[in-house]
């Protein structure tokens, strides 16, 4: 009897469960078209669905809508609807306090069986500042009610990141939170540190559970939220193949669908892919390809969870030359819709950027990428950063307006960038008027190099190209000063760029003359397409004085930490060796052939009006190995490869001059009897007074050393 009995629950349990599964398939499928009814973005046959309609968008990014004024957000979000900008995506994230901007939110995890501690501490929340005054205590959960709701009112929908790899605002570079919570060796023990992750999983149900005090309606609920995302550009350098990320991602990607079943859930990550086969455009930029940084785009965007790819695009940063940043970008594009396309899911150029301060044509570019995002069936682009006032500016007269600190900066001020922008956000909505049309398709000309004046010297090579929709072309000629060149003026059309170049020989006109450039197209059909006229200006035979010197005798220079790449900077400091120097300890795995660190240097104001800078870089010879089998003749490596790096837009500069085997590195002795591998690097560069400060960047390359690298006297001169 007893058998029997066991038998018949046994059946029963079976039947239960075959009959609960297939009530969840069913309410699987119900529930997505009860997502759609709600207003929520939803994933069908590879796009984004909105309303009954395949929704594709341009949009945005904003860091700072959880701990600015109501006017700030207001303002940033009124802008973004203006110009179509259907998506924000913003920080949803305050690891910790940040005392720059007074804001609070997870101030302690969960450790132990103790709670974590949410929002503005008690002892801080009563103060005499107003809360439109820079330092008022914000409360980043309060900040991003206001935000969603707002948001709301404007139809705009939102994309929430969860973290940061990067250490703003309390991410896992930043040693005073996560790291030194949790006691790990390295910042990326984040993803596998069994605390951390029960930390992290206890955030995102307080974020996603909570109730929006403006409107009433749970985060998780709320259709204004289209998509939450796992963390800003994760990545882990110390695992190649990507499995460390994905196994996070994974996992952390089930738990907040979980929560959040209405919502999409993104990574958030920078698109690195792991390949053999695709090494980018014109061999730039391999380590987005070759598993470099740690993360596995296909793999990641295959997670069962994970509804749509997220890449980011910056590559002047990333050090791809400025001859082929645009075509590196729009191939870099094409590589991530065509793996979106081949696994069935959305993608989207989630960031982007070309720094305001470089010498690149952000308008040709913008225009080209939006272009290959939206003939390539992406589902969307966001660019980086949608900036408005500043309150805060306001109370101290300055002029109320947001300011570039990135240099990445976009503002709807009817500028040609943003109109342009507001163009492709009007195609890609489906909303586009004739003036629209006219704007994207009618045929343009655009100077590439110069992108904007600038000096020149030696060989200077013009590059220009053809956009919108024109015809066959019949001749292409550089003008110089509103003239046609003498002869050579015909540019030569070359096919895997898709733009015409010819060279200048500036040797033959004198120092400081001025040559307004352009380029001028014929079409068959009679056509003529001109481009702007940018000035050059003759800088062969320059001189240079001392404008400023930093000695370290008795002090850093304020020199602070920007973290490092593949290596790691653990401390900053002065030291009395040789007289004084600047101190950075470090550790270089040698595995790798880029492995840098990021010195900044606030107080070199100086480089605004420079176009020299040197330094010498001293580490201990006995310190230093070479790994076997690793090797690169062509790049000088194992080596030293220094560069420097100038804000805002971090341009980088001097990557490749001063590369040098490590066996032919100049050996000394200094004042505590150890002998030195010592370098003297000397960049030169044209003066550009938008630079604000300057970022030395001691870089080896299959060089394992940890200890002290020194860094002596830097010498800013400016041309005479």
């Amino acid at each position: 009897m007893k058998r029997k009995v066991k038998l018949s629950m046994f059946f029963t349990v079976c039947l239960t469960l075959v009959l609960a599964l297939f009530v969840g398939c069913a309410s699987s499928k119900d529930f997505s078209a009860e997502a759609a009814a709600k207003g929520f973005v939803t994933v069908e046959n590879g796009q984004f669905m909105l309303n009954g309609e395949p929704f594709r968008f341009v949009g945005t990014n904003n860091y700072y809508m959880h701990y600015s004024t109501d006017m700030m957000q207001t303002d940033v979000i009124e802008d973004a609807a203006e110009m179509g900008f259907d998506v924000l995506r913003i920080w949803g994230f305050q690891i910790g306090p940040n005392r720059d901007h007074n804001s609070y939110g997870l101030n302690e995890p969960a450790k132990n069986g103790k709670p974590g501690s949410y929002g503005v501490p008690e002892k801080y929340q009563t103060t005499s500042k107003n809360p439109n005054e820079f330092g008022y205590p914000r409360d980043i959960f309060e900040r991003l009610d206001y935000t969603i709701a707002e948001a709301g009112k404007h139809g705009i929908k939102l994309v929430i990141a969860l973290n940061n790899y990067w250490s703003d605002f309390g991410g896992l570079q930043q040693a005073s939170t996560w790291q030194r919570w949790f006691n790990l060796e390295k910042p990326t023990d984040f993803y596998t540190d069994k605390g951390c992750k029960e930390a992290y999983k206890e955030y995102v149900k307080t974020l996603l559970t909570r109730v929006n005090t403006y409107t009433g309606i749970p985060y998780n609920e709320d259709p204004t939220i289209m998509t939450w995302e796992l963390m800003n550009e994760p990545r882990n350098p110390d695992d190649k193949t990507g499995k460390v990320v994905t196994a996070w991602a994974k996992e952390m990607s089930a738990y907040v669908k979980s929560l959040a079943p209405y919502q999409l859930c993104a990574v958030g990550d920078e698109g690195g892919f792991i390949r053999d086969d695709l090494e980018g455009f014109g061999e730039e930029g391999n380590h987005m390809y070759n598993g470099t940084e740690g993360t596995d785009f296909d793999a990641l965007l295959s997670l069962k969870n994970i509804d749509y790819g997220t890449f980011h695009m910056y590559p002047e940063a990333w050090g791809i030359l400025p001859e082929y940043v645009e075509n590196w970008g729009a191939q870099y594009i094409i590589d991530h819709i065509d793996s979106g396309k081949a696994i069935g899911k959305p993608v989207v150029l989630e960031e982007y950027g070309v720094g305001s301060t470089g010498g690149q044509n952000r308008l040709a570019i913008y225009d080209k990428w939006n272009r290959t995002v939206y003939e390539n069936g992406g589902a969307g682009s966001m660019v980086w950063i949608l900036t408005s006032s500043n309150e805060y500016e306001l109370s101290e007269g300055g002029d109320g307006l947001y300011d570039d600190y990135d240099g990445f900066r976009i503002m709807n001020d009817g500028s040609p960038v943003s109109k342009m922008l507001s163009a492709w956000a009007a195609r890609f909505a489906g909303t586009e008027t004739p003036e629209d049309t006219l704007l994207l398709d009618k045929p343009k000309a655009y100077l590439l190099n110069p992108g904007k004046a600038q000096e020149a010297k030696g060989e200077f090579q013009v590059r220009a190209e053809l956009s919108g929709n024109y015809g066959k072309v019949k001749s292409a000629k550089l003008y110089i000063n509103g003239e046609l060149a003498p002869v050579p003026n015909t540019m030569q059309y070359n096919k895997a760029n898709d733009l015409y170049r010819i060279k200048i020989n500036t040797t033959t006109y004198e120092d400081g003359t001025v040559l307004n450039i352009s380029a001028v197209f014929t079409l068959e059909d009679g056509t003529v397409l001109k481009t702007n006229e940018i000035p050059i200006t003759i800088s062969n035979n320059v001189t240079y004085s001392l404008l400023k010197t930093y000695d370290f005798a008795d002090s850093t220079a304020e020199a602070t930490s920007l973290g490092a790449y593949q290596a790691e900077l653990k401390k900053i400091s002065h030291s009395t060796l040789n007289g004084g120097m600047l101190r950075v300890d470090a550790v270089f795995p040698g595995e790798n052939e880029w492995e840098e660190l990021k010195v900044k240097f606030p107080s070199m104001t100086e480089v605004s009006e420079a176009a020299q800078l040197e330094f010498t870089v001293y580490f201990e010879k006995d310190l230093a190995s070479t790994p076997s089998g690793k090797s690169k003749p062509e790049d000088k490596l194992p080596g030293v490869q220094n560069y420097i790096a100038f804000d805002p837009g971090w341009i980088k500069t001097g990557q490749g001059t001063q590369n040098c085997e490590l066996e032919n590195l100049e050996v000394v002795t200094l004042d505590d009897g150890k002998e030195y591998y010592k370098q003297t690097c000397l960049f030169e560069f044209f003066t550009n007074s938008d630079y604000t400060l300057v970022t030395i960047c001691p870089t080896m390359g299959y060089v394992a050393y940890t200890g002290p690298i020194y860094i002596d006297t830097v010498n800013i001169y400016k041309k005479d």
